[in-house]
């Protein structure tokens, strides 16, 4: 007999495509970009199947944390394993931290029925944090007067928007300057005393692992941003100051250029990003990007 899915988790599914389904249309709408709009298309129908099957699986039988170790021991999250191909070696990787998983929650305490089935309720809390991203990337993408206005008051309302979806204390966005050998902050949002600020310069030679790892790497996730070595470079100078304790920065791409990046920073200890927060963050970084062409071409 087949294997039916869990109710909750196949709901929880479907309201997920159905969230970057119609962030897809409604940035193909309004950027009008044939270009962008046929790479989305190529993307959405040519889907790698048996490697995102994986995370479906692994999910069910353990939710988000498993959803999540997946994609640090495999260093791919979900939306990569949707677009990647079922290559040979993508398969064989994504399988060996499957099983590695799958043996390592045997192991794992869990709360049980009276029937002693294994029971693990995230549900709840994923749908949740889900609806925040698509109501905010929502509100976003829809406010056209922010491919309209100024960079300036477009970066203040994105910034105040990231605090809210990734509930942390700072969200900035980073630019380059012209000559690429520094990134300027365009605005900095502090959640906790709700001001903005602007004009930190951080030169690409006092950290170029840092400015390395941005050009290279589709997003940072630096849980102990302390101890990551894309991040550790700041620890003295500037997490250790501000008690940051994790890093999730995401490059901004325009025009087919790298421009800049993203930054979410977590204040207090570690932090362990999920697959579905990075995405969320990868989501923003494009829209960020399409509003910048918008604005340069206007």
């Amino acid at each position: 007999m087949q294997k039916q899915r869990n109710p909750e988790t196949v709901q929880f599914t479907l309201f997920r495509d159905f969230f970057y389904q119609k962030s897809y249309n409604v940035m193909a709408f309004y950027t009008k970009n044939l270009y962008l709009v046929a790479l989305l298309d190529f993307f959405r129908f040519y889907m790698a199947q048996q490697l995102h099957d994986l995370f479906i699986k692994v999910g069910e039988l353990g939710g988000i944390q498993a959803r999540t170790k997946l994609s640090v021991l495999s260093k791919m999250t979900s939306v990569e394993a949707r677009t990647l191909p079922d290559t040979t070696e993508n398969i064989k990787l994504l399988e060996s931290c499957f099983q590695a998983i799958v043996r390592e929650i045997g192991k794992v305490p869990t709360n049980t029925s009276n029937s002693g089935t294994v029971v693990i309720d995230t549900t709840t809390v994923i749908g949740a944090k889900l609806r925040k991203h698509m109501n905010v990337a929502a509100d976003i993408i829809a406010q056209r007067h922010l491919y309209q206005g100024n960079l300036s008051d477009t970066a203040k309302r994105i910034t105040e928007a990231l605090v809210e979806a990734a509930d942390v204390e700072r969200a900035s966005i980073w630019l380059y300057n012209d000559t690429k050998t520094a990134i300027v902050c365009t605005d900095l949002f502090v959640r906790s005393n709700q001001t903005h600020s602007n004009g930190v310069v951080i030169n690409a030679g006092d950290f170029p692992v840092y400015f390395k790892a941005i050009e290279t790497e589709r997003t940072i996730s630096a849980n102990n941003a302390h101890n990551d070595q894309a991040t550790s470079e700041f620890s003295k100078s500037y997490l250790t100051p501000l008690n940051i304790g994790a890093l999730l920065d995401v490059p901004i791409w325009a025009n087919g250029q790298m421009r800049g990046v993203i930054c979410h920073e977590h204040v207090g200890g570690v932090r362990q990003w999920t697959s579905d927060e990075e995405t969320f963050a990868y989501l923003m970084s494009n829209v960020i990007g399409m509003i910048l062409e918008h604005l340069e071409k206007n």
